[in-house]
């Protein structure tokens, strides 16, 4: 019954272990060695999660950049074609208005007076155009400021990320002696059956 009972404790301790995935990150290696490196190991987990907010800084930063230019483009865009359309409606007025001298009666009076009515609107039309352009050259501005200062916090992340990454591998190496690549490559337990 003795003899059972332990088979069933080892099948069962090795089916559990077995299953067990373990983590195969520097981190994890350390920490699984000893308490007494935990330190090396919270700080290079701390680098690993500085590189990746810098990467995802990077990636909103570079993301706004874009926006923000092909804001720029559009505002740019719009200016120019609202500078060509006031120019048109200003010669068309400036036309129609030196016509006004010449209307005999009332009727005709009234029919140029509603022409530059709709000449005066399409103009006002032009320099609400060429305030929305004003606006978006603004946004896009404020958009790629802002995603350069995205992207400088990311770099200096990633790159602080890193160095402390890098110091707890040499902590590491200098306490035990083991580089990252052999302490990486720590023969785990067999779990044949």
């Amino acid at each position: 019954m003795k003899v059972v009972l332990c088979s069933l404790l080892v099948v069962g301790v090795m089916g559990i272990t077995g299953c067990a995935s373990p983590q195969n990150t520097f981190a994890s290696k350390v920490k699984a060695e000893s308490e007494k490196h935990l330190d090396v190991s919270q700080q290079w987990e701390q680098g690993q999660k500085d590189v990746k907010k810098g990467e995802e800084l990077l990636a909103d930063g570079r993301k706004a950049m874009s926006k923000g230019n092909t804001q720029i483009r559009e505002g740019e865009k719009l200016i120019t074609q609202a500078r060509a359309d006031a120019q048109k409606q200003r010669q068309a007025f400036q036309s129609m208005a030196s016509s006004l001298t010449g209307a005999q009666n009332g009727k005709r009076a009234a029919d140029l007076v509603e022409r530059l009515d709709d000449i005066a609107d399409a103009w006002e039309d032009a320099d609400e155009m060429y305030v929305d352009g004003k606006e978006l050259i603004e946004d896009g501005n404020t958009n790629v400021a802002e995603g350069q200062s995205e992207t400088e916090q990311g770099q200096a992340l990633v790159t602080s990320g890193k160095t402390r990454m890098q110091q707890a591998e040499s902590t590491y190496q200098q306490r035990t002696g083991q580089g990252l690549v052999e302490q990486m490559h720590i023969e785990e337990p067999s779990r044949e059956f």
